[in-house]
């Protein structure tokens, strides 16, 4: 809906829920997994710590694999999947890292969303000071849609 007085955009949610809370290491996170609006899917930053010891896996490869796990299971709870993400955002720790990570990156696309890694429809890089550890290398923000033909 348009509003002319203050020339913005008014988008109203007839629709918002989120997906739930993050607990690692038996601690609940201070971030949930993200959010649906309306019939957006918006995934908080997803990162690889282990679910028992709230510590990341380690090196680029397996934090990268472990979080792109944890953005398909989160899509799937939400109602959609891999094939509906119009935009991912890596956070990337250390540029030195770059050429494995992406390595990583687009075996795991290649083996879960070939078509999304064809189209390459979905992506920037950003290259970070740091994230919320010291030994996080990657984190991932996802936006995906749902499916049309979902049952509401």
């Amino acid at each position: 809906m348009w509003n002319s007085r203050s020339d913005s955009v008014v988008v109203s949610l007839s629709h918002k829920r989120g997906l739930g809370l993050i607990h690692y290491g038996g601690k609940l996170m201070a971030w949930g997994k993200g959010a649906i609006a309306n019939d957006l899917v918006f995934l908080s930053g997803v990162e690889a710590r282990d679910e028992k010891t709230d510590v990341p896996v380690l090196g680029i490869k397996a934090q990268t694999e472990l979080a792109l796990n944890r953005v398909k299971e989160r899509l799937e709870e939400a109602g959609t999947t891999t094939d509906n993400v119009v935009k991912f955002v890596w956070y990337l720790a250390d540029r030195a890292l770059e050429q494995e990570f992406y390595d990583a990156r687009d075996g795991w696309l290649a083996r879960h969303a070939p078509e999304l890694l064809k189209k390459r429809s979905y992506a920037s890089t950003l290259l970070v000071v740091g994230l919320a550890r010291y030994d996080m290398l990657i984190e991932i923000d996802c936006i995906a849609v749902l499916p049309s033909n979902r049952s509401k």
